[in-house]
């Protein structure tokens, strides 16, 4: 393999801008300081060095990528956002690439070093002695703007968010109740959780005469009611528990999603959207960063577009709303056809369309389109486990004193 690099860092595309051939290169602060960061971990290992929440924050501050790092004793807690986030030029969007001209360069840039000026710590999300913290595949933090897109109002980390909350609110969090809240979270459809019910809100405003639609709507009004879980209906059944709901809300997610938008944006621009940021990212989902049958759901998708448009068309207040209304033109009577003509069409797909199978699943088996396969490591196999969100390891540690 090939790589060709630049001062500007290394080649990733090409590409043609006016006819011209060019080249896209991708610079990171961290590039050629990869090393560097071991400083802040020397740091946060020295049990001399950190004792409290402002100790831990200045170790961080030494780690130069970007990251995520919380702190608890049995007295604070705290948390940093670490990384060398260099100054960017006046006018120059993270978002957008620019020209490889000094006037776009970062402040102060030393292209043979790879130095530039940061911004200072207070300007990193960081607080010390918040209520509670949570963090999943990684919202970005209140009033902070760089994120990936699709990060918005509605999160996976609300799941988490919305229970300890509620602990929280009402006193008393334990070890176990804690451990419930997480597990609960784990199992939930996020759609199904924090967007469908504004989709139904729309749909119910006037009635529905459509037997298909109110069939549909029923099964899906009766899952949110028991609490819009993925789980089967008896431990070890493989099979779901509101089957039929979550089959038509996998099949109606994409379609709703494709006639909310796409009138509004024009092809061209839709696909390039959907091309950046995937519609969904379900249990089944065979693309995403973890792939098919790894459990990790619902981190990337359209859920904060779709919760911001539908409910600007019921005429709520949105914080950070999207540059227009888009489902029926912000008509709440033509966006609601827009919803009962896709979710009809949803309805009418078989499992079979909706799960179309694999190496490992039938074709129409749902339970195990959504189902973890644990990967081999030794002369031991384990079969497929029901889904849940996400797979890795969980440990819970309470501190009783202060050394």
């Amino acid at each position: 393999m090939k790589v060709w690099k630049t001062k500007y860092g290394p080649v990733e595309y090409r590409a043609t801008v006016g006819g011209k051939k060019v080249a896209y290169t991708t610079l990171r602060s961290s590039y050629m300081h990869e090393a560097d960061s071991i400083i802040g971990f020397q740091m946060l290992n020295d049990p001399d060095y950190v004792k409290s929440p402002q100790t831990f924050q200045t170790a961080a501050q030494h780690i130069n990528f970007t990251f995520n790092w919380f702190y608890a004793d049995s007295q604070h807690t705290a948390y940093y956002n670490s990384g060398d986030n260099p100054v960017r030029a006046n006018g120059v969007d993270a978002e957008f690439p620019v020209w490889a001209q000094s006037a776009y360069e970062w402040k102060n840039w030393n292209p043979t070093a790879n130095t530039a000026d940061y911004t200072p710590a207070s300007q990193h999300p960081n607080s010390i002695d918040q209520d509670y913290y949570i963090s999943w595949n990684n919202k970005q933090a209140d009033d902070y703007t760089t994120a990936s897109w699709g990060d918005g109002s509605v999160h996976r980390g609300n799941l988490l968010d919305d229970r300890v909350k509620k602990l929280v609110a009402a006193g008393g969090v334990t070890r176990t109740s804690l451990v419930k809240a997480m597990s609960d979270a784990s199992l939930e459809d996020l759609r199904a959780e924090d967007v469908l019910p504004k989709l139904l809100q729309v749909i119910n405003s006037s009635t529905v005469t459509d037997t298909t639609a109110a069939a549909a709507v029923s099964k899906l009004s009766a899952w949110v009611t028991a609490g819009a879980k993925r789980t089967e209906t008896s431990a070890g059944s493989k099979t779901y528990a509101n089957a039929d709901a979550i089959r038509i809300l996998d099949a109606w997610w994409p379609a709703l999603v494709q006639a909310e938008f796409q009138p509004g944006l024009g092809t061209d621009l839709y696909t390039a959207f959907t091309n950046n940021l995937y519609i969904d990212e379900t249990p089944s989902a065979a693309h995403g960063p973890t792939g098919a049958h790894a459990g990790s759901s619902f981190q990337y998708g359209w859920w904060s577009y779709v919760d911001k448009d539908i409910r600007a068309v019921l005429g709520q207040t949105v914080k950070g709303g999207l540059a227009q209304e888009y489902c029926g033109g912000g008509s709440l009577s033509a966006c609601r056809d827009i919803l009962i003509s896709t979710l009809k069409t949803a309805a009418g797909q078989t499992a079979a369309q909706v799960y179309p199978g694999d190496s490992l699943c039938s074709a129409g088996d749902q339970w195990c389109a959504d189902s973890i396969v644990q990967r081999t490591l030794g002369g031991i196999k384990h079969s497929n486990i029901s889904w849940q969100n996400r797979p890795t390891f969980q440990q819970v540690v309470e501190y009783t004193s202060h050394r």
